[in-house]
């Protein structure tokens, strides 16, 4: 079905609507039989030589960069621990890194996160310092003076999050529909690059969200758990029946439009039970559901541990679906830590990293470790003093990419003075970012294969900048 001729707002709403429907609901899961796949799936030239993923691990909520990146040296760190007072890392503590390129001085990741630290040291992990949501470039007087262009609502999670996703500022009147820069590239290389696909080329683990949103792309969420397309276990004549109804055309154009997109939906889920059941165990060992009284860490590790362990699946199917080209997106809340920053972002950090290390473990495991860039955002980063308790809302943030492409043990972007005066902050105590999320956005398509000539098109803010290839993946 081509829902390019449904009123963007009904189609919008369908898409966003369906998958819970269709995938998630207890009362609808899979036939018995499922033998017909599909025959195109051997017939298949191209055997996934040309292959590559993009998976976004959304950390919700605005982690601490500070505490993820630390100055380790004497003099650096003795400045780091008067600015963050109550939220400060022991020095002892730090696990050591040596980057390549890009430390003004050394430095040391969070205790929590050991296996990232490993990943670093190993070359499969860049670190990107004072990433952020940026119109056109801004310097400290220009914040501090109210002369600077900023993007809507610095400090507000719905705002911003819907700003990293889209990074697009929209009139309320605006008539076109709303996309996500996943979406755009999936506009923009679907068709070409995955013409015999069964299902949606992005796929989310993690629910509804603007990220994967196209102006014609569809994206399918998909369950961590069991697929379902329907099945009625007390009445199985019931469901029959219904899909029945389901084939049946109806006057009314909006009914029809929702039998066709469901119908569909249905159709999509039973594709993917069935190629899912065919994909060999992974190897790979992914965190595991947490025990009664476990350590919060191992229900974070196991909460985005299962949606990579999903998209591993998916990746390893990439052959039965049709696809030389993915878009995953996975998320972890948690992060806005207002209040026992120093309790609760050590558990979560310690679930991240180790569920980032079993995925990364499980490409490798594939043989698409080289493929596969897995890369970290979060729609703002926190204050670098302390409220007493924890950090607020701030700007600027550190992040990470991860995947045999990336320009690993390097350090991109900028780590900040953290001395009182510097230009790195403004006035109230925001750090500006260097970075902007264009940038960061439009070096990962231009690995993934999107032209460099077509790269404004799909980040509205990049031409306002100097750089548009950050440098942190391995050229094609």
């Amino acid at each position: 079905m081509n829902l390019d001729r449904i009123a963007p707002g009904r189609r919008r709403f369908l898409q966003r609507s369906l998958a819970a429907l269709a995938g998630g609901s207890g009362f609808f899961a899979a036939p018995a039989s499922l033998a017909l796949l599909n025959h195109a799936w051997a017939q298949q030239s191209d055997r996934g030589g040309d292959y590559k993923a993009l998976v976004c691990v959304f950390l919700l909520g605005g982690n601490d960069g500070h505490n993820l990146i630390v100055p380790r040296g004497a003099a650096e760190y003795a400045v780091y621990a008067h600015r963050r007072r109550g939220l400060t890392i022991p020095q002892a503590q730090l696990l050591p890194i040596a980057p390549l390129s890009g430390a003004p001085y050394a430095l040391g990741l969070h205790p929590a996160v050991p296996e990232l630290a490993q990943l670093f040291e190993s070359g499969q992990l860049a670190l990107i310092g004072s990433v952020g949501a940026l119109l056109e470039p801004v310097s400290r007087p220009q914040y501090d003076q109210g002369s600077a262009r900023l993007p809507p609502q610095l400090f507000s999670h719905n705002d911003q999050q819907d700003f990293w996703q889209s990074l697009e500022v929209r009139s309320p009147v605006d008539p076109t529909p709303a996309s996500g820069w996943g979406g755009r590239i999936a506009d923009l290389l679907h068709d070409g690059a995955n013409p015999q696909a069964t299902v949606a080329m992005n796929l989310s683990l993690a629910g509804s969200n603007a990220f994967q949103v196209g102006r014609r792309a569809q994206s399918l969420t998909v369950d961590t758990g069991t697929i379902r397309a329907v099945e009625n276990d007390r009445d199985p004549v019931a469901a029959a029946e219904f899909e029945a109804l389901l084939a049946q055309s109806q006057v009314n154009l909006l009914a029809d439009t929702y039998r066709l997109s469901l119908k569909d939906a249905i159709d999509d889920y039973r594709t993917l039970q069935g190629v899912l059941a065919a994909v060999p165990p992974l190897a790979t060992a992914f965190p595991a559901p947490p025990a009664v009284g476990a350590p919060a860490a191992d229900r974070f590790a196991h909460a985005l541990g299962s949606q990579l362990r999903r998209a591993a699946e998916l990746i390893a199917a990439r052959e039965a679906l049709g696809h030389r080209r993915q878009i995953f997106f996975c998320s972890l809340g948690g992060f806005d830590t207002h209040d026992a920053q120093m309790a609760d972002q050590p558990e979560l950090l310690a679930g991240l990293s180790r569920a980032l290390h079993a995925f990364h473990a499980a490409t490798l495991e594939l043989g698409v470790a080289q493929q596969v860039t897995t890369f970290a955002v979060s729609e703002f980063g926190r204050s670098l003093t302390s409220n007493g308790d924890g950090s607020d809302h701030s700007w600027g943030n550190h992040l990470f990419v991860l995947g045999g492409a990336v320009q690993g043990r390097r350090i991109f972007g900028q780590v900040p003075d953290l001395a009182a005066g510097s230009a790195d902050f403004a006035g109230d105590g925001n750090l500006i970012p260097r970075i902007a999320v264009d940038q960061y956005g439009a070096t990962l398509a231009r690995w993934f294969g999107v032209d460099p000539g077509q790269l404004s098109s799909l980040f509205p803010n990049l031409p306002a900048f100097d750089q548009s290839d950050l440098g942190f993946m391995r050229s094609a």
